[in-house]
């Protein structure tokens, strides 16, 4: 009789491991480090997930390597920002002849337009028409979320059960981080909820959490400001009375530096924006990446005394 319970058993358990323990990663390429965390979180060990622009890589400049070439078309899912974030990756993927389509991660997110931004003296747009910058609120982060769980229940159905698991714990944490950021920033004066950033990347986190975000012209990576330009943008500064001046991670930072002394402001800690630390670093993770970029914007932002304290 314990015989027989014993080879029940063994057969359920090979009728498991045959259902798809034992069944290969799925080999996912994405374009950014973001993709790459918030595909891992979703796909957990059942995947094999590679970045093209590697940690700390500016991706608006990314000049794509052989290596990616192979990469893409070994892959069996690709999953690419889009709204013209990653355009390059498009003449990557053909010329790379992959078989796998490429998926976008923001299909079905209302993005933000250049119309919708405040276009204040000296500052615009560098992406076009739309902002792709749509992982600055998390509650759009569930949709990137949503788009992965149904590309890898596609993909690999027998393993849906899973991917809808991971996939709704993951997007558990992102309603409590937006809770959290948006409770934080309802502390600070409206008035002080203002500041100039080096590239148009926040704009979603400014409208999420009533931020006014001011990016400037000439402060990023393909020119500096000359002289008169830079006492213009100090100007405005000043008339706008915006706390503080932020740069980026991936971000030349002197001529930052220059504006907010000249200015009379504080230069923030750099934000991560577009890309997530080593890591060892204090955004390894997208969720650290937020909870960084949040509490130093917030210190930046509250009154001296508070901003003493913190």
């Amino acid at each position: 009789m314990f015989a027989a319970l014993r080879l029940v058993t063994l057969l359920c358990v090979l009728g498991a491991l045959s259902a798809g323990a034992f069944a290969a990663p799925l080999r996912i390429v994405v374009t950014s480090s973001l993709l790459e965390d918030f595909t891992r979180s979703v796909a957990g060990d059942e995947a094999q997930v590679v970045s093209l622009v590697p940690r700390g890589a500016d991706p608006h400049h990314y000049e794509p390597r052989p290596a990616d070439v192979r990469l893409l078309a070994d892959a069996d899912l690709v999953f690419v920002n889009g709204l013209g974030f990653d355009a390059w990756a498009e003449r990557l993927i053909a010329a790379a002849g992959a078989t796998a389509r490429a998926r976008v991660l923001t299909a079905g997110i209302d993005p933000i337009t250049c119309s919708a931004h405040d276009h204040d003296h000296a500052h615009h747009h560098h992406h076009g028409e739309v902002d792709p910058h749509a992982w600055q609120d998390p509650r759009l982060v569930v949709r990137y979320v949503e788009n992965i769980r149904a590309a890898l229940t596609a993909a690999a159905p027998d393993r849906a059960e899973g991917w809808a698991a991971r996939a709704a714990a993951y997007a558990a944490e992102l309603e409590k981080l937006h809770a959290w950021a948006a409770a934080e920033f309802a502390a600070i004066p409206p008035d002080r909820r203002v500041i100039v950033t080096s590239h148009d990347a926040l704009a979603y986190l400014g409208r999420a959490y009533g931020i006014r975000i001011a990016p400037l012209r000439g402060v990023g990576n393909a020119r500096e400001p000359s002289a008169r330009e830079l006492a213009a943008l100090a100007a405005f500064i000043r008339a706008q009375k915006v706390p503080a001046v932020f740069i980026e991670t991936t971000t030349n930072p002197r001529v930052a530096a220059l504006l907010a002394r000249d200015a009379g402001v504080r230069l923030g800690e750099p934000l991560f924006t577009d890309s997530l630390s080593p890591a060892d670093g204090p955004a390894a993770t997208y969720l650290d990446l937020f909870r960084t970029n949040v509490r130093r914007i917030l210190a930046a932002l509250a009154p001296p005394a508070e901003a003493a304290g913190r």
